[in-house]
């Protein structure tokens, strides 16, 4: 028996496959998984070809249908809700494999959890960073430190910390990474319509299009905080005869290639987590993908569905309340990710304001963090009260 660990083995699904492959190849079978304890138990044997797919489910114990049995897998062994697979054919004629959505579903959840402590620590430590600040002013420099024998667990404590927080950032960035691989490899084919539709025109030709006036341009900034507002827009779009031709990564900029007027309908759906079974659903409605966004804390997708005049317009939900649900989701997602931002910023500036009423010099880089607070406090207040806006005109419709 031999034991392997491999701390951040889930981070890299097809990457600790493609690992158990080699090591089978080399004649270490394996045996055993512990989530745990992370560690890999191998039996050393003949060297063979194997596959290996590793796969996630809440049910407990996994069990693989008829077809993938019958295509010739067979469950190694199972952790928890960990569970990994081999099949001895050659990987030419596998025909069948785990789906990815579970795995791609955890992922995200840990995603997401370590993008909000990311935030709130990296304010967290801007505050402290301005309180600092604010105390050294106003002391004019005179700031004693004083020694003590229990130093030695500040500095462990923020070593630790430290390592924490770039340990979160290595893990956004790889489950990330991670995720896309996975999406691609779970991936629907389009059907030749939706790919005709999808391909994108070469930058020369689209700049000429935009000097011959075939393409317009036009910017809409914050338009999440108010979806609805941004559907009328481009369904008037539409009407007028400029079809949307595509939107820019960040979403902010949207291309237009002008045409003859059309009735399509647009929206704007929200998704804290969304897989390509969620895109596939609605594609196989006739609704088409014009944007996705690539956001961390925000999944945004605008969908499109052209229609005739005489019919009623479609709804991407046929659940007459989901528009309104989704709505109260928006508010409550924006209002968590912004809230604590802007009390924080009132605190600090409710200090810096006391301290600019005793103080006599003239205007310092103090006054101006002071106002660069209340801009914060604005522009996070106004994308809070904008989300509920939104909520309560659905309400009332």
């Amino acid at each position: 028996m031999n034991t392997v660990t491999k701390p951040l083995w889930s981070y890299d699904i097809q990457k600790t496959e493609q690992w158990l492959t080699d090591q089978a190849k080399e004649g270490y079978h394996l045996k055993e998984l512990h989530r745990f304890k992370r560690l890999f138990t191998f039996e050393k044997a003949q060297p063979k070809e194997v596959t290996y797919r590793i796969g996630y489910d809440k049910i407990k114990p996994a069990t693989l249908s008829n077809t993938m049995r019958n295509d010739g897998w067979e469950k190694v062994t199972q952790s928890g809700k960990w569970y990994v697979i081999a099949n001895e054919k050659p990987q030419a004629e596998v025909t069948t494999s785990t789906s990815r959505d579970a795995i791609i579903k955890r992922n995200n959840y840990i995603f997401y959890a370590f993008m909000a402590i990311l935030i709130y620590i990296t304010g967290a430590t801007l505050a402290n960073i301005a309180l600092f600040s604010t105390a050294y002013i106003a002391s004019d420099g005179n700031v004693e430190v004083e020694e003590s024998p229990l130093w030695i667990i500040t500095y462990t404590g923020s070593a630790l910390a430290t390592a924490f927080y770039f340990f979160m950032i290595y893990s956004v960035w790889k489950i990330k990474k991670t995720n896309k691989v996975l999406s691609q490899e779970n991936q629907t084919t389009y059907s030749p319509q939706h790919t005709l539709e999808k391909k994108n025109l070469t930058k020369a030709e689209e700049k000429q299009w935009k000097r011959d006036g075939i393409i317009i341009k036009r910017r809409k900034f914050g338009w999440m905080y108010s979806p609805d507002k941004l559907e009328k827009w481009l369904e008037q779009m539409a009407a007028e005869g400029n079809r949307l031709h595509r939107v820019s990564k960040l979403g902010t900029t949207f291309y237009f290639r002008k045409g003859e007027p059309q009735h399509i309908k647009y929206s704007a759906d929200y998704q804290n987590l969304s897989n390509d079974s969620y895109f596939e659903i609605h594609r196989q409605a006739g609704w088409k993908d014009e944007f996705s966004s690539k956001g961390a804390l925000q999944k945004w997708t605008i969908w499109s569905k052209a229609y005739e005049e005489s019919e009623n317009p479609p709804a991407l939900y046929s659940d007459k309340t989901h528009k309104l649900k989704q709505a109260k989701k928006v508010a409550f997602s924006y209002t968590v990710i912004f809230l604590p931002m802007v009390l924080m910023y009132m605190f600090i500036a409710s200090m810096n304001i006391s301290y600019m009423f005793r103080k006599e010099e003239a205007w310092t880089l103090h006054d101006t963090n002071t106002i660069m607070f209340f801009i914060c406090i604005l522009v996070f207040g106004t994308f809070i009260t904008k989300t509920w806006m939104y909520y309560f005109r659905l309400r009332r419709a």
